[in-house]
């Protein structure tokens, strides 16, 4: 049996390994006759001594590596070499680090064409969307939320006025972020559908949510959590760019017991909706209030 060993930087990041694991599922598919592993630099030598070890007639080493420095030139060769004295039976053969490979730079030339094209077509894209949304208007609805799994992204004061709005409407709400605002806590303490977890968003945070409100002040998260839950066909709303989720949330007053009236701008005039909001609250709490009444006395 052919063994092929494969050397990465060592990385505790989740999702740091996930082209990386491609390749290696490629390699396990398209050589079923051959022992197809993984290792980094820091665990070369054991990994590798295992490996010839095992029933294997030949071992085939590829740094994953771009740059051919101090770990292709001394570090991984040093390896190499001893354990190939240990092991004098077993050919070991070492490849050139990604970056000398012939084929990679006509790689990297055709996926920066690619990438180019496929950002013209987003702007392209993002234009017409802007064109439908100055000609479109949105559609208004009340959603039964009660029971439902809801995720929210951030830890601040956007995230906090949104989980307040939704506490009232029975959700399960989850609230994921590094770090929280101490109200977040004291929240929690007292409201069992209410969930904290102070970590970093995960995909998998996605799993059996209805909705979700974006709500971190960093964009390339923001862009992350838009795509993973558009993929998922879950709603989302994004706080900083809402013309990239499905929803806004209107401006909401309660008057009475029954009577809810909402003010929306379409999503363009926020200050605005929040003028409105302040003078339909001034002006017509008492009328509204006293109809209801007159209603129920009849």
């Amino acid at each position: 049996m052919k063994a092929i060993l494969i050397i990465a930087h060592h990385c505790i990041l989740p999702g740091a390994y996930k082209g990386f694991e491609e390749i290696l599922d490629r390699l396990h598919h398209d050589l079923p006759g051959t022992r197809v592993a993984s290792t980094s630099l820091l665990d070369l030598e054991n990994d590798l001594r295992t490996i010839l070890r095992e029933d294997v007639e030949s071992v085939t080493l590829l740094p994953y590596l771009l740059l051919n420095g101090q770990h292709t030139k001394n570090d991984v060769p040093r390896v190499v070499a001893k354990l190939q004295a240990e092991f004098p039976q077993i050919p070991i053969t070492l490849l050139p680090c990604l970056g000398d490979w012939k084929e990679f730079s006509s790689m990297v030339v055709s996926g920066l064409r690619t990438a180019q094209n496929e950002s013209e077509q987003v702007v392209a894209n993002e234009a017409k969307q802007s064109t439908f949304s100055q000609n479109h208007s949105l559609f208004s609805i009340e959603l039964n939320l009660e029971g439902r799994n809801v995720l929210v992204v951030g830890g601040g004061s956007i995230a906090l006025r949104k989980v307040k709005t939704l506490m009232p409407t029975g959700a399960r709400i989850t609230v994921v972020a590094p770090q929280f605002l101490s109200e977040f806590k004291t929240l929690a303490e007292d409201k069992p559908q209410l969930s904290l977890k102070e970590r970093e968003y995960e995909s998998l945070d996605l799993c059996g949510v209805f909705m979700v409100f974006i709500c971190t002040d960093k964009p390339a998260v923001n862009a992350i959590v838009n795509n993973d839950a558009h993929a998922r066909r879950i709603l989302v709303n994004n706080a900083c760019d809402y013309r990239s989720g499905d929803f806004i949330v209107p401006a909401r007053m309660n008057f009475g017991e029954n009577i809810a009236v909402t003010v929306s701008t379409q999503g363009y005039a926020p200050s605005l909706a929040k003028q409105l909001k302040h003078k339909i609250q001034t002006e017509w709490r008492e009328g509204l209030e006293k109809m209801e009444q007159n209603f129920k006395s009849k």
